[in-house]
């Protein structure tokens, strides 16, 4: 009974330890690896201080859902941040305050954190975009949006929200 009460504990402890090692990386550790740990907080438009638009980035649940409130003069958002612990990929789910919502995946593009991301409005007028983030000396942020059927957008740079 001893030996397989102990061959029982080896095999449970060579099985869970691949397990383990194995394990996706948390939101926490990406955004770090990334250099991206300084997204966390609010950016506005520096002419306005936000009153034009503001981005807030917060831990929903510390390392691993971030949201993201987005607040603009004709719309308003709220999106949650997470791995997929099956394959490890950063997925986003947002949702409007027009009854449209998006579904998409964050990945590093030539270096750039990007977002493919899928709306559909609640009219059911669908749209494909890209979102860029890129933090500048840790106190500017450049966002770039690029329509992927039109390849129309631009940039914008946002600042931390002064108090």
């Amino acid at each position: 009974m001893k030996n397989s009460t102990s061959l029982i504990l080896v095999l449970c402890t060579m099985l869970l330890c691949p397990a383990l090692s194995s394990r996706a990386e948390t939101l926490g550790e990406i955004l770090e690896s990334a250099e991206l740990g300084a997204l966390i907080g609010t950016w506005v438009d520096e002419d306005s201080n936000g009153e034009a638009i503001s981005l807030t980035y917060t831990w929903r649940i510390e390392n691993h859902v971030l949201g993201l409130s987005v607040k603009m003069a004709e719309n308003n958002s709220e999106g949650m941040i997470a791995v997929n612990p099956e394959n490890g990929e950063v997925v986003h789910v947002t949702a409007n305050d027009k009854g449209g919502m998006g579904m998409g995946k964050w990945a590093d593009e030539n270096g750039v954190a990007t977002l493919t991301l899928t709306t559909v409005s609640a009219d059911k007028e669908e749209t494909t975009v890209k979102i860029t983030h890129q933090i500048v000396d840790n106190k500017q942020l450049v966002v770039g949006l690029e329509n992927v059927a039109t390849g129309e957008g631009g940039e914008m740079t946002l600042v931390r929200k002064s108090e």
